[in-house]
């Protein structure tokens, strides 16, 4: 049997070598220098130590340096990068890294072995780097990266994201093999050089190259162009590339040309490639692929080619329109568009925006496109155009751009109404109102017999204010509206009712108008405006620059328009006019304009000249006028009738 003192010295040697007592406990780390151990002045170099333990503190030493210690780094993983950028000549030099636990700082390492950095001017130009497939190499299989300098006995240094992966020393040409490609080395690579007598003789870095690794188990994407056939220059073009993935990213290659030509990380399993005004520089065959994204350098085989063929066009355009009196069309509803062209026997085209319909045959010289169950997605702006059956190359211009628009009977159809109503003197202004229930929309307000709407509005609320200054004959008839999403500008609402602008010549001579001060109005007071005519019981109205208050009958000459708390947006230019109650075209010019000016002390805003005007008000410091004094019984020309003193 062991004695006590025999069990306690094993004790002792078992618990300093398994890292209970303090000292060189760990396993020594593994450092290394990417690119290369030798760099370039003014180059960028990290050097990687890397541990076996998590929850580590790891130091960088240089032999030399002040306490040999150069940095510490506590990385999320087992390895820490020590970076040296824009190296100078005092980054030389002999380094070493160790680890130790931040739990208990007195548990380190054994140090690493010592790596060198080996600092030199460049004094060699870059070589170049090529051999690498430009579509990538196949999974499993082989590829030779081979990198030309301009120095005999020199070692050429391979670098892939930035880390070192193998040297050679050769003369002016150096070869690195890679057989049996997998995903791991797909990335970016360059390579550089250096003398192997003169150690401080370096050169630049080459230029990357990319290393894609093509995985033949990722099912390969199908590609095809809209529309087929040849292509006028100007035409807007799409190569779609379908695959079965999601989460990948798509790429589209054009042959000849090393780097894709255009790349696109969309939401579901296909892209669409657009080529927009197209030119004879897009002619060409192309092809795509996809990568995961998770796997930026693992790619897909290429899809099949479709050739882009461009030519000039011999035919003129072609013209567009509906076969319908409106370029709105219910939701789930069927429209038919007609493409009419100046050849017989052609071959038309439907194209929207990048989507492009069947060809149709024409033995004539139109051709007539049924769109049925319409969706949101089918409102925009369509083109035609038509080519040669027998000669691929005789071709026509597109069509001018046609907008078709969906309606969609679920949004609130609008309120139209006219200010003022009743019949309008020329020269009058009057306002158009359409009132929705929605926000972030644009307002629209159409004239029957125009094709076009008469205006368009973004307003921040949910109502819009057509204004027509000057009113002219031809402003009358019969208006509407109609709103549209914003983010869906080719949905729109059912159009409103109907309002009748009548503009007729003036039967009556203008009135006057009278009782507003000279001096202004004070905020808050009370004002009453005068118009009088020379027609017994008629229809006064009265309008301040697009707005129109409410009309007044009158059985004598004259009627009064009372104004009471003056705000701010009072202040104006105001006129009035009248017209008869049983005869609707008989109306007057309106009156010369009058200036209403609102005097105010100071410029409050308005919340803030709210609570200010009730602290006055509970102190008694003002009285609100409820009732203004009677308005006398006989106006008289001009005359100024103000509530309070001035």
């Amino acid at each position: 049997m062991a004695s006590a003192r025999t069990i306690l010295l094993l004790g002792c040697w078992l618990a300093r070598h398994s890292g209970v007592w303090g000292g060189h406990e760990f396993l020594k780390p593994t450092i290394w220098v990417s690119p290369s151990r030798v760099v370039a002045l003014r180059g960028n170099v990290t050097i990687r130590c890397e541990g076996r333990y998590l929850g580590m503190e790891f130091v960088l030493r240089k032999a030399g340096h002040p306490n040999q210690q150069v940095q510490s780094v506590v990385p999320e993983g087992k390895m820490a990068e020590f970076p040296i950028t824009s190296v100078g000549q005092e980054d030389g030099g002999s380094y070493t890294c160790n680890y130790r636990s931040i739990m208990e700082p007195s548990r380190s390492s054994y140090p690493s072995d010592p790596v060198e950095i080996i600092v030199g001017e460049p004094s060699y130009p870059k070589p170049s780097i090529f051999g690498i497939p430009s579509k990538g190499v196949s999974l499993g299989e082989s590829v030779s990266i081979w990198c030309k300098g301009q120095r005999e006995s020199v070692q050429f240094v391979l670098n892939k994201d930035g880390r070192h992966i193998q040297s050679v020393d050769s003369d002016l040409l150096a070869l690195f093999p890679i057989n049996n490609v997998s995903r791991e080395d797909g990335g970016n690579y360059n390579c550089s050089y250096h003398s192997r007598s003169e150690p401080f003789a370096v050169s630049d870095p080459s230029d990357p190259v990319e290393l894609v690794v093509r995985d033949p188990s990722l099912p390969r994407p199908n590609i095809s162009l809209s529309p087929t056939g040849v292509m006028a220059p100007g035409a807007d073009v799409t190569v779609r590339c379908q695959g079965q993935l999601r989460d990948v990213r798509f790429f589209l290659y054009k042959a000849g040309d090393l780097n894709p030509q255009q790349h696109m990380d969309p939401a579901g399993a296909g892209a669409e490639f657009r080529i927009p005004s197209l030119g004879r520089q897009q002619e060409g065959n192309y092809s795509c692929s996809y990568r995961p994204r998770s796997e930026p350098f693992v790619s897909s085989q290429p899809s099949d080619t479709v050739k882009l063929v461009v030519a000039e066009p011999s035919y003129p355009k072609p013209s567009i329109s509906l076969l319908s009196p409106s370029s709105k069309v219910s939701l789930r509803g069927a429209v038919s568009v007609r493409c009419s062209g100046q050849r017989q026997g052609m071959r038309f085209v439907l194209n929207k925006e990048g989507r492009h319909f069947p060809p149709v045959d024409s033995d004539g010289s139109e051709v007539v496109f049924h769109i049925s169950n319409m969706s949101r997605e089918d409102g925009g702006n369509y083109s035609c155009s038509y080519h040669s059956r027998s000669e691929p190359f005789a071709m026509s211009y597109p069509s001018d751009p046609m907008e078709l628009v969906v309606t969609d009977p679920s949004l609130p159809r609008p309120n139209i109404s006219l200010s003022p109503t009743g019949v309008t003197a020329p020269g009058a202004d009057v306002t158009i109102r359409c009132q929705g229930q929605l926000r972030d929309v644009r307002f629209f307000l159409h004239k029957a017999g125009d094709l076009n709407p008469q205006g368009q509005m973004d307003p921040a609320g949910d109502r819009a204010e057509f204004r027509i200054p000057t009113v002219g004959r031809q402003h009358g008839g019969s208006y509407s509206c109609s709103y549209r999403p914003r983010s869906e500008p080719f949905v729109s609402s059912e159009p409103s009712e109907i309002v009748q602008l009548v503009v007729v010549e003036p039967s009556y001579p203008k009135p006057n108008i009278s009782g507003i001060p000279s001096g202004g109005v004070s905020l808050g007071a009370a004002v009453t405006i005068w118009c009088w005519g020379q027609h017994p019981g008629v229809r006064f109205v009265l309008n301040k620059e697009g707005r129109h208050y409410p009309p007044v009958d009158s059985d004598r000459f004259e009627a009064e328009f009372l104004i009471s708390n003056v705000s701010r947006e009072d202040g104006g230019n105001y006129s009035c006019s009248y017209h008869s109650k049983s005869k609707p075209f008989a109306v007057s010019y309106p009156s010369d304009p009058v200036e209403l000016v609102v005097r105010g002390a100071w410029i409050w805003p308005r919340k803030e000249a709210n609570i200010l005007g009730d602290k006055l008000l509970s102190h008694g410091v003002l009285r609100r006028q409820h009732n203004p004094p009677p308005r006398p019984q006989t106006p008289l020309p001009r005359r100024i009738l103000p509530h309070n003193s001035f």
